[in-house]
Order: C-alpha cells, then sequence, then structure tokens
C-alpha cells in the first residue's frame, strides 16, 4: 500500500516521538508499504525515509517536546504541503501522527473522501499542555482543549501504544471496533546486551568499579526530571561514591545548577543530546536505568530501549510502566522521590537479581517488544481499513 504520513513535529530530533515514528516508517517499509512523511521544515532527515517537508520560519528552532504557537500557525502550511503530496502521490491511507496529524487529515478528507485514514495517538492533548504550562486545568482554554480532543479521537480509527490510552479513549466515546493498542517497540538488534564503552567512560570520567545509574529523556518537569535529580541527591547521601548518567536535553543548565544547589554536581554527568543511532554505545555505560516519568498514561520508549539492553530498571508504579516490564521491573511509590531514591539503592546492593532482571527484560523485549511485531499490528489495521 501507498501511505502518506503527516507528522506536525521538528522530525527527527532524537526524542520518544520521532523514534517511534521513524520505527514504525522502517517495519512498514519491510513490510512492502510505501512510505511518504509530511512533517516541518525544522528537523534532520534519516537514511531510507522520504521526507517532504513544509516551510520553515527563521525564528522556529525549538525541536523539545511541547506545544507552541508557532507550531500552531504552521498547521496551515503543512496542510498546504500535505495536500500536494496527496495529488501527486495518490496514497491509499492517509496515516496523521498527533493530534494535530489527525486535524490535518481531517482537512484532507474534505478532498479525498475515498481514501481511509488512521490517527496515531501518542499521548493525551490536553494532558500534555497542562504539563508543559500552555493551559491551566478547568481554564476555558482546558475546557475547549478538551472538547477538541474527543472530536479528533471521534474521526478516524484511532491505533495508541498503551491500555491506559486505550481506556481514555473508551471515555471519550470512541467504539472498541475503532481503537487498537499497537504498542511501542525497540529494535532489538540495534539495543542489546553489550559491555561498557571504555571510550566512552573515559571521555566522560566515569569510573567502571564505582555504582552507575543512568537516565535517558527529555529533561522536563512532566518526565519526573525535577522529582528524579531529588532522588539522585537523597540516594547519595547515602552512597557517596554513587555516579549518575543523564542523557537527554533540553534544560541541561537548569538541572545542573539544580545538581550544584544539592550537592551532587560532581556525581551527575549530563552527556546531553545523543544520535538515536549511537544510543546503545551510550547505554553500556550502566547496568541500572530509571524511568521517573509522571505523566499517568503517556507512553515510555526510553523503557524498551532499556529492556533490550538487558538493564535493570527502576520505575514509578504506574500503568504503562507496568505494562511495559510486567515483572521485570522495580517499582517506587508514584512521584515519590524518596522510595525512588531507596529503589535504586537497592538495585545497586543487589547486583545478582538486577541481572536476572535485566535477563528477562531483555528476554520479554525479543519476544513480544519488537518493532517487527508492532509493524504487523499496524499492518492489520491497515488491511481492516
Amino acid at each position: 500500500m501507498k501511505i502518506l504520513m503527516i507528522a506536525p513535529t521538528p522530525f527527527f530530533a532524537d526524542r520518544g516521538c520521532h523514534t517511534q515514528i521513524y520505527e514504525e516508517i522502517k517495519a512498514l517499509q519491510k513490510l512492502g508499504h510505501s512510505i511518504v512523511l509530511c512533517t516541518y521544515g525544522l528537523g534532520r532527515d534519516v537514511p531510507g525515509v522520504k521526507i517532504v517537508r513544509t516551510l520553515n520560519p527563521p525564528w522556529y528552532k525549538k525541536i523539545a517536546a511541547g506545544p507552541s504557537y508557532t507550531k500552531i500557525l504552521l498547521l496551515p502550511f503543512l496542510t498546504i504541503t500535505a495536500f500536494a503530496t496527496a495529488l501527486s502521490f495518490r496514497p491509499d491511507i492517509i496515516h496523521g501522527h498527533l493530534h494535530e496529524g489527525a486535524l490535518i487529515a481531517r482537512a484532507l478528507q474534505f478532498f479525498f473522501r475515498k481514501k481511509k485514514y488512521l490517527f496515531d495517538m501518542q499521548g493525551s492533548l490536553t494532558g500534555e499542555s497542562i504539563a508543559h504550562g500552555f493551559v491551566n486545568r478547568n481554564s476555558l482554554r482546558h475546557k475547549l482543549l478538551s472538547f477538541i480532543e474527543r472530536r479528533i479521537a471521534n474521526y478516524f480509527h484511532v491505533i495508541t501504544q498503551s491500555d491506559s490510552m486505550m481506556k481514555e479513549l473508551s471515555s471519550f466515546g470512541v467504539p472498541e471496533t475503532r481503537r487498537t493498542n499497537v504498542h511501542d517497540g525497540v529494535d532489538t538488534g540495534i539495543f542489546r546486551p553489550m559491555r561498557m564503552n571504555n571510550e566512552l567512560a573515559l571521555r566522560y570520567g566515569i569510573e567502571k568499579k564505582r555504582p552507575r545509574v543512568l537516565f535517558m529523556g527529555l529533561l522536563v518537569t512532566y518526565q519526573g526530571a525535577d522529582v528524579m535529580i531529588e532522588a539522585f541527591a537523597k540516594a547519595a547521601k547515602k552512597m557517596h561514591d554513587i555516579q549518575f548518567i543523564v542523557i537527554g536535553f533540553p534544560n541541561i543548565e537548569k538541572y545542573q545548577a539544580l545538581c550544584d544547589s544539592k550537592g551532587i554536581g560532581g556525581q551527575v554527568k549530563f552527556l546531553g543530546r545523543i544520535d538515536y543511532l549511537d544510543l546503545p554505545r551510550y547505554l553500556s555505560l550502566a547496568d541500572i536505568a530509571v524511568a521517573p516519568k509522571i505523566s499517568p498514561t503517556e507512553g515510555d520508549g526510553k523503557i524498551y530501549n532499556y529492556m533490550a539492553m538487558g538493564m535493570a530498571t527502576v520505575a514509578f508504579d504506574r500503568s504503562v510502566s507496568r505494562e511495559i516490564l510486567g515483572d521485570t521491573g522495580i517499582y517506587a511509590k508514584f512521584n515519590d522521590a524518596a522510595d525512588l531514591a531507596e529503589k535504586i539503592l537497592w538495585a545497586i546492593q543487589h547486583p545478582s537479581a538486577c541481572k536476572k532482571l535485566g535477563a528477562r527484560a531483555r528476554t520479554r523485549a525479543v519476544a513480544n517488544l519488537s518493532w517487527d511485531a508492532v509493524g504487523k499490528r499496524i499492518d492489520e489495521v491497515y488491511r481492516r481499513l
């Protein structure tokens, strides 16, 4: 089939949303689908993906997650780009990523009525807007956004990545026949257990003999970055030689300053933004990983990568984390820095148990969480459409 994907985001920018889109495209191409992706002008090209970009104003340089007024202003231009691409490409299915992508797909439906349409929902529009401070809870704008979100959810068949989001769709009135949990995935060939990369350890001053804990993700409040730093400080008070490795962006200076203020600046290594294809080498720097996300329904792609690497994962106890990790996770009380610190310390003090958890997590990832399996589930939805 010929698939036109619409992604209203600065693809590609080495973060979860973009990783998911990229891996979905690769998995679907393996199954014989021809795919063109329409996206914003900002971002970098990746091998194997045919990209059509809309214009990019010179002042727009935001590649981090979250809403912005410029993103909203760019939607009409991306709609025109998608319309022109649909005319020339003649797709069988138009696949809209994120709520804004589904909104653009809805606009195209007025002109291409015989096409089939799909909404790829990665999280809550209103929840993310509140988390980023874009709207205030129970405000008029929040109520309007909630109304729009419900309408968008009922436009087309929806695919999503967690049971929590499936329940949210149910609350929006989306019937069971029009929503499918295709789950998230990981490339278990690229992400696999490997020895600690000595070159990187030497470059960043990471000592192999000291306990090491790693985080990978966006450094923003709703991802749990603030509570994670608080947990790091509490853990460091009880184990003075612990090292923390942080891979991610933005706000590096903010969180470095927060670490300094808590007296752990010398123990936390901020490695910044890392090319997605180079991540496995960096993940090899630790055997214990932390997943502190506090968004209640949003997926957590980093956990899949941790599991495929055979790492033991300490995560907050939320339904999405349990859905991914199952009985291979180490769970801390939700949004509780003190308990997160205790679980990190437990993991360090029980290396044999953590090694077994990591091995089971790897087995679970290979058996159930590969991108090939995700691609087949999306392909089934395409064929039903």
